[in-house]
């Protein structure tokens, strides 16, 4: 059975620490038969308590002297408390000591609202069980990651583990999953939340390996939380930023599902048509080794305008729409087989049908379809203007204007444009900037890998977390 004096000193001095904010203190002031043990209780940033404790004996107190009004100013000076505080507690231990007596009765008439309390034993332990079992003033939260491939980058958010008022002995189950960390593994960060920015209150990490984990959070004390279901974690040294600007700014896994349009000028001189249909056969083989069955192609062939009307023009032409790489790779084979085109008619020279090219990916792309495109073109000429400008360059016979078949491609969630041009780009007509906007590379020196990676059809290096993700399917 629990001594009724100290229940209801546990009771009252768990009440003043429940009542304490971030930046009030509270003293306790222990007279006991020894001398003076001062208690200076306060809570930290996230809102933990803490103590720490000094005293005085009585010879410290009054040397040789004897008890006089210089004792009295020591014993106050002991307390270390201001007289206009209400957050003070006065805890007398049993003793017939008339020093005891003469020093509380000191402390009393110092502090006159301090409420006082009586023991048979040091109050030390007590108030260690105290704090303790202190109810939480703050939510805890696990910080975690969201990755949501449409919203692009992933963002940090938290999990509550423990709402305001839990106390020791609480638990909770969330589900995770973990990716591929890093060197330092993943952290999980408990934080609490004062304001608009979260307060790091620990961090742990361990290198857990890829996959889903259910996991219990166990609250051992104020600001000490134990994970279960997870390899054994260590303490980390890290800070708030240092984690934070470990996050990645891809989603793991690099991309995706991804349609890759390549439009192909094919006309031209054979070998620089060949050329670039082998850029292109290299661009679709790269992004499928990258991206495997997320991966749809799509293959476009344009030429030339003709301005004669007794010879008919080669139009743009759909070689294959939204198919596997394997069965775009065989359309560009049959485009390869065909060769260069145009020759037989009075083509424009100086320029193509990439205006023409942009209608068609426009149309049939729409805005509604969600899945991230890229669009690389392959080849030389320019577009032809939707009308006469100084240019000299004959207009677009359907009056299609690209730049505003640009704008409208760029207006499309998600889409990416990239190009390899015939010139170098100090040498590109400006349209090709345009047309290449995200990459622009060389015909004759394309790394076809690097490029690919520009686009974000293949993961340039390893994606590591510092943080788990919140399983979406919880």
């Amino acid at each position: 059975m629990p001594e009724p004096d100290r229940d209801l000193n546990r009771k009252a001095i768990a009440q003043a620490l429940a009542d304490l904010a971030d930046t009030d203190r509270l003293t306790l002031v222990e007279v006991a038969a020894d001398g003076v043990v001062t208690f200076l209780l306060h809570r930290d940033d996230n809102g933990r308590p803490h103590g720490r404790s000094w005293s005085a004996t009585w010879p410290d107190l009054a040397g040789e002297r004897g008890w006089d009004a210089r004792t009295r100013e020591a014993v106050l000076r002991t307390a270390r408390a201001s007289s206009s505080s209400a957050d003070v507690i006065l805890v007398a231990a049993s003793s017939a000591d008339p020093r005891a007596e003469q020093a509380l009765a000191w402390l009393r008439a110092a502090h006159p609202a301090a409420q006082v309390l009586r023991t048979e034993a040091p109050i030390a332990a007590l108030i260690r069980e105290v704090i303790a079992d202190d109810p939480l003033t703050r939510s805890y939260e696990l910080v975690v990651v969201l990755a949501d491939s449409a919203a692009g980058r992933p963002r940090l958010t938290s999990r509550q583990l423990f709402p305001l008022g839990s106390r020791p002995g609480a638990r909770t189950r969330v589900a995770l999953r973990c990716e591929a960390a890093g060197a330092h593994g993943t952290a999980f960060a408990v934080v609490t939340w004062q304001g608009p920015k979260p307060r790091l209150l620990s961090v742990q990490s361990a290198p857990v390996a890829p996959g889903r984990y259910e996991v219990t959070a166990e609250l051992v004390r104020p600001g000490r939380v134990r994970f279960t279901g997870l390899p054994a974690l260590s303490p980390d040294p890290r800070d708030w930023d240092q984690l934070v600007a470990a996050l990645p700014d891809r989603p793991a896994g690099g991309a995706g599902p991804t349609h890759l349009v390549c439009a192909v000028e094919v006309c031209g001189a054979d070998d620089q048509v060949a050329e670039r249909l082998s850029r292109a056969r290299q661009m679709i083989s790269s992004a499928s080794g990258g991206l495997g069955d997320l991966l749809r192609v799509s293959l476009l062939a344009y030429a030339a305008h003709s301005y004669d009307l007794s010879a008919p023009e080669f139009p743009v032409r759909v070689a294959a729409w939204e198919t596997g790489a394997g069965e775009a790779l065989n359309a560009l084979g049959a485009l390869e087989e065909q060769g260069a085109v145009a020759r037989g008619y009075p083509y424009h020279p100086h320029a193509a049908q990439l205006e023409d090219m942009l209608a068609v990916v426009v149309e049939r792309l729409g805005r509604a379809d969600p899945t991230p495109a890229v669009i690389l073109t392959v080849g030389g000429r320019p577009p032809h203007p939707a009308r006469t400008d100084q240019s000299r360059i004959l207009p677009c016979p359907h009056r299609h204007d690209w730049r505003k078949l640009i704008t409208a491609l760029g207006q499309r969630q998600s889409t990416v444009l990239g190009a390899i041009c015939d010139q170098p780009a100090d040498q590109a007509h400006q349209a090709w900037h345009r047309i290449g906007a995200a990459a622009l590379a060389h015909l004759e020196a394309v790394d076809v890998r690097g490029l690919a990676a520009d686009l974000g059809l293949v993961a340039p290096s390893p994606v590591h977390f510092p943080f788990p993700l919140l399983d979406e399917t919880e």
